[in-house]
C-alpha cells in the first residue's frame, strides 16, 4: 500500500525516498487509521489528510531513523535516548483533527463484529 508516491514526496520536502520507506509509513499511518474509515486506498484515491499524515510519517522516519523497538528508553555507553513514540506526532495530529484517528474507546470508530450469529 503507497499512499504517495516518491515524485509527491520529492516535490513536497527535497528528498528522495524509497518506495520501502513509502510502504511503512503508509502501513502505520493505516494501522491508525478509523476501522470503519478504512478504504482502497492508493496514491490516487486516497484521502487528503491521510496522504499528508503519510507523507509527515515517511520524513519522520528518514530524518528520525528511529528503531523498531519495544523499549522505552535506548542505551549504547554513556548515552541514552527516551523514546517517546516511532508516530509522528504531526501524522497523528493530522489524522486526529480530520476525525481519521482510531482510538479503541470509542464505540463510533469499530466496526461490531457480531459472535455467534
Amino acid at each position: 500500500m503507497q499512499f504517495f508516491t516518491s515524485e509527491e514526496f520529492k516535490s513536497k520536502y527535497n528528498t528522495e525516498i524509497s518506495s520501502v520507506k513509502i510502504e511503512e509509513a503508509s502501513e502505520m499511518i493505516f494501522a491508525q487509521v478509523s476501522q470503519i474509515q478504512r478504504g482502497d486506498w492508493n496514491a490516487e484515491n486516497v484521502p487528503t489528510p491521510i496522504k499528508n499524515a503519510s507523507m509527515e510519517q515517511a520524513r519522520f522516519l528518514l530524518e528520525q531513523d528511529i528503531p523498531h523497538v519495544d523499549t522505552k528508553e535506548i542505551k549504547s555507553g554513556s548515552m541514552s535516548a527516551k523514546l517517546q513514540s516511532e508516530y509522528s506526532t504531526l501524522a497523528l495530529t493530522i489524522l486526529s483533527n480530520n476525525g481519521y484517528l482510531y482510538r479503541g474507546s470509542n464505540p463510533n470508530f469499530i466496526i461490531n463484529i457480531p459472535i455467534g450469529e
